[in-house]
C-alpha cells in the first residue's frame, strides 16, 4: 500500500502536465492556483497585521476579502466546505462592511451586496476551475471509470447535450449540489471559458440573494446557523434515500455457529 501511494505521488509530482486527449496543461494550471491561493493568504495576512499595528479599518475589511476569496476558491468536491454561512456573514451586521461613504442606507447597502457576491463568485468559478483540472488528471490515471455508471449522471447527459451552458449555471445557482453536471462537462472537454461563466453567474446569482437576505433582514449568529443548517438539511435529505437503498441491498452477514454446535458437530 504505501509502495503505491509513493508512486501515485511521484506521478503527481513529475507528470508531464501536457496529454494530446484532452490538450490540457496540469502543471501550469496547478502551479497558478498555488501562487494565486498563496497571494491571497499574503496580503490578507499583510493586512491584518497592518489593522493590529495600526487598527486601519480599510486593512481590516481587506483581510477579510481576501480570507473569504481564499475560503471559496478552495470549496469544491474534494474540499467540500459549507459557503453559505460565510456569504451570510459578510453581508451581515456582524460585520458591518460599507464599500461606499453615503447617507443613503440602500445605495449603500446594494454596493456591499454586489461585492460580496462578485468577489464570492468569482472564488466559487475559481475553486470549480480547480476542479476541472484534478478531476482531469484524476481520469488521465482512470480514476473515474464508474461515474458513467452513476443514474444522475446518465439522466444529466440529455439534459447537457441541449444547452450545457445553462445547465452548469442552474446547477451552481442550486444551493443542493450536484456535481455530476460539473464532471459532465468535464468528461465531455466543455470549454473551459464557459465553464468558468457560467459557473460564476450562476454563483453570482445565489449569493446576491444570500447577502440580500443577510443585509435586508439584518440577520445575526442565529439566523446564519439557521439557514445553513437548513441547506445541510437538504443536502443529507437528497443522499439519504441512495444510502437507505444501498444499506438494504447489502444484507447482514451470517452469524457464526455457537460454539457448543460446532463442538457436537
Amino acid at each position: 500500500m504505501k509502495k503505491k501511494l509513493i508512486t501515485q505521488a511521484f506521478k503527481i509530482l513529475f507528470h508531464r502536465g501536457h496529454h494530446s486527449d484532452d490538450d490540457l496543461n496540469l502543471r501550469r494550471w496547478f502551479v497558478f492556483f498555488l501562487i494565486y491561493m498563496t497571494a491571497l493568504a499574503v496580503t490578507a495576512l499583510m493586512n491584518l497585521n497592518d489593522y493590529n499595528s495600526q487598527g486601519s479599518r480599510a486593512s481590516f475589511f481587506a483581510g477579510l476579502l481576501m480570507l473569504y476569496i481564499f475560503y471559496l476558491s478552495l470549496s469544491c468536491t474534494f474540499f467540500p466546505a459549507p459557503t453559505a454561512w460565510l456569504v451570510l456573514l459578510m453581508a451581515s451586521p456582524i460585520i458591518n462592511l460599507s464599500f461606499i461613504s453615503t447617507e443613503n442606507s440602500f445605495l449603500s447597502g446594494l454596493a456591499t451586496v454586489l461585492i460580496i457576491a462578485l468577489l464570492g463568485a468569482w472564488g466559487s468559478a475559481i475553486a470549480n476551475l480547480n476542479e476541472y483540472h484534478v478531476f482531469t488528471f484524476l481520469l488521465r490515471f482512470g480514476q473515474t471509470r464508474g461515474l458513467r455508471h452513476n443514474r444522475i449522471y446518465t439522466t444529466a447527459v440529455r439534459w447537457f447535450e441541449i444547452n450545457p451552458f445553462m445547465l452548469i449555471l442552474l446547477m451552481n445557482f442550486l444551493p443542493i449540489p450536484v456535481d455530476v453536471v460539473r464532471w459532465l462537462a468535464i468528461t465531455h472537454r466543455y470549454r473551459r471559458d464557459y465553464f468558468f461563466w457560467s459557473s460564476f453567474l450562476g454563483r453570482f446569482i445565489r449569493y446576491s440573494l444570500l447577502a440580500a437576505t443577510a443585509r435586508s433582514f439584518q440577520i445575526g449568529w442565529l439566523g446564519i446557523a439557521l439557514i445553513q443548517a437548513a441547506l445541510i438539511a437538504l443536502v443529507v435529505l437528497r443522499y439519504l434515500p441512495g444510502i437507505t437503498t444501498r444499506l438494504n441491498n447489502n444484507p447482514p452477514a451470517e452469524k457464526p455457529a455457537p460454539v457448543e454446535k460446532v463442538i457436537s458437530a
